[in-house]
């Protein structure tokens, strides 16, 4: 016996267990939020590789979760997970839908792979997402609409695929969008009016074709506008001189033709336009060139034709 005992020592030895052992954590010693929010934390632990993190502190120690690193509580519930540039390697686990009172999400600056999972539309309160410089794939939630408290969603600088869901348009409290540096591709929604509250909205660096909608410029509180880097065809909308707000617009990059509108010429808080390679052409509305804020103005390769100069 003594023999056959040496022997399993050496075969560990020789041959030690490579499968990843997820940290058992007895939830029922905790008290300050429910047992689902816990076991959901702890499977979000597991499912980010959380041995490895650069702060872990308190995680799967103490029985108090307000004192894990990153997470918040708020009348006895989880209200935000903030794990910003914090080393987490692996996916989203589903188990998130189970932190229903969650409000904020900030995991960017990681290295998080995967598909954001369908489940994160049943999280009804968050009002920001940011996901932004990681490495997620595929398509994204169809049901993104339901988020319907959303201010604020970045997941730029990902791998993203397909197109933009429809449901989009449903998200009428949301300020501030950004889906560049992406793998998008498909067309923008004709109701993205209905996106009334966007202040800050960027698709830029994708493969979004089709026209630009005229009923972007319904978009009144919008103040940033930037398409570029995508394979918008057709004209510039008149309507976008509608956009009273804007002051950056950028729709380089594109194919996208005709004349420049004169509308923009009444677009008195615009101090950046970038038209350039494109296939513009038509006579340049010298209206532009008076508009008093505008400081950037980029029209190089396109087909325009100057009548005059810029004159002091």
């Amino acid at each position: 016996m003594k023999f056959l005992y040496l022997i399993l020592i050496s075969l560990t030895l020789c041959f030690p267990f490579s499968g990843k052992a997820e940290n058992v954590f007895d939830v029922t010693n905790i008290t300050e939020i429910p047992q689902s929010e816990v076991e959901a934390l702890v499977m979000i632990f597991n499912s980010f590789n959380g041995d490895s993190w650069n702060q872990k502190r308190n995680w799967l120690e103490s029985n108090t979760p307000s004192s894990w690193y990153g997470v918040s509580v708020i009348n006895g519930h989880v209200s935000e997970l903030s794990l910003i540039a914090n080393n987490l390697k692996g996916t989203i686990s589903p188990a998130i839908s189970k932190l229903t009172y969650l409000k904020q999400l900030d995991l960017y600056n990681n290295s998080i792979t995967g598909n954001i999972p369908e489940e994160i539309c049943n999280l009804g309160m968050l009002t920001r997402i940011n996901l932004a410089n990681n490495q997620l794939s595929k398509e994204l939630p169809a049901n993104i609409g339901n988020l319907s408290q959303l201010e604020e969603i970045i997941l730029s600088n990902n791998k993203l695929e397909g197109s933009i869901p429809r449901s989009i348009i449903k998200l009428s409290k949301l300020k501030g969008l950004s889906l560049s540096n992406n793998l998008l591709s498909g067309v923008l929604p004709d109701s993205i009016n209905l996106m009334k509250e966007i202040v800050y909205f960027s698709i830029a660096n994708n493969h979004i074709s089709g026209s630009i909608p005229s009923t972007i410029g319904l978009l009144k509180k919008a103040k940033w506008l930037n398409l570029s880097n995508n394979n918008f065809s057709g004209i510039i909308p008149v309507e976008v001189g509608g956009m009273s707000e804007l002051s950056r617009l950028n729709l380089s990059n594109n194919q996208l033709d005709g004349t420049v509108p004169l509308a923009i010429a009444s677009l008195e808080k615009l101090n950046y336009l970038n038209l350039s390679n494109n296939k513009l052409s038509g006579v340049f509305p010298n209206a532009l060139y008076h508009m008093k804020n505008l400081k950037g103005l980029i029209l190089f390769n396109n087909q325009l034709v100057f009548t005059s100069t810029v004159t002091n």
